[in-house]
């Protein structure tokens, strides 16, 4: 796809990639740098929706500024010196639960196809497959780790002719996972891009995903979570807490009961009872 402005600096690379700054990874915007990628992505997103059929468009400028996804785009310049868009690849770290073929469930974050285009005039001639292959190989991860959201028949053809991956598990979602997932090296090599303690490997500091979470399950507010950590099996509360400071001028979710003899009080040094839980404090959108 050709446009009116310059893109030889991005032609030049070949194939960039451009998270939710709306510029490639290690550029600085230049002063127009960042509309000329804006622009690029909603064409080609326009583009992409016409050759699937789609109502709308699954990708732009404006739905990728507020997101952790990442678009590869690819570019090149052709021999009569024009510099045109070849194709974008759209993908994105999401937690899902899934079925195996046994109907196991289980859950792990995977990286996940949203969007895949190759302008026409590219199509057959290795554009995709060496697109996809730059995703791959900058993710470490291998085709059979890779979860794909409503593919089309044109892309499933693509997985199998390329990768020989063609047996589908259904997950009763609109995403496709191939058999080969659950090969133990390839799927705890995906668990290990996730945990409960970091989140997503490169942890976004914008939108929704840094946003402190509100712990409103009973669960939470049963165990103390947040307000308490387990030692020795017992739960005991930090010293905040045991001294019923208020914070942020809201009571605390823990009261302390009169010394009780033998249960240890390891911030006073005194003998206590363990925490007790108030939950008359404690309201949510659910109370």
């Amino acid at each position: 796809m050709e446009f009116k402005f310059d893109i030889k600096d991005l032609a030049e690379e070949g194939i960039v990639k451009i998270d939710h700054t709306l510029t490639p990874f290690g550029s600085e915007d230049d002063g127009n740098l960042q509309k000329r990628v804006a622009m690029i992505v909603d064409e080609m997103g326009k583009a992409s929706a016409r050759a699937q059929d789609l109502k709308m468009p699954i990708t732009t400028a404006e739905k990728l500024s507020k997101s952790d996804h990442t678009i590869y785009l690819f570019s090149e310049q052709t021999n009569e010196e024009k510099c045109v868009v070849v194709g974008i690849l759209k993908m994105g770290w999401k937690k899902l639960y899934l079925f195996d073929k046994k109907g196991s469930r289980s859950e792990a974050m995977v990286y996940c196809l949203l969007d895949f285009y190759i302008h026409e005039t590219r199509q057959r001639q290795g554009y995709g497959n060496k697109l996809f292959e730059h995703m791959l190989k900058d993710n470490e991860l291998e085709a059979k780790h890779i979860a794909i959201d409503k593919p089309s028949k044109k892309m499933l053809q693509f997985m199998q002719k390329h990768y020989s991956l063609k047996k589908l598990v259904d997950q009763g979602n609109n995403f496709v996972i191939f058999e080969e997932f659950f090969d133990t090296p390839g799927f705890m090599h995906l668990q290990d891009k996730f945990d409960s303690t970091h989140g997503y490997r490169n942890k976004p500091t914008y939108g929704r995903h840094a946003a402190n979470k509100h712990g409103d399950s009973m669960s939470d507010i049963l165990h103390g979570a947040g307000s308490a950590t387990r030692l020795n099996d017992k739960y005991v509360a930090n010293a905040d807490i045991i001294n019923n400071k208020f914070k942020d001028n809201k009571p605390n979710l823990v009261t302390v009961l009169p010394s009780e003899k033998g249960v240890s009080d390891i911030v006073n040094g005194k003998k206590g009872a363990p925490p007790k839980l108030d939950l008359k404090f404690h309201h949510s959108h659910l109370w």
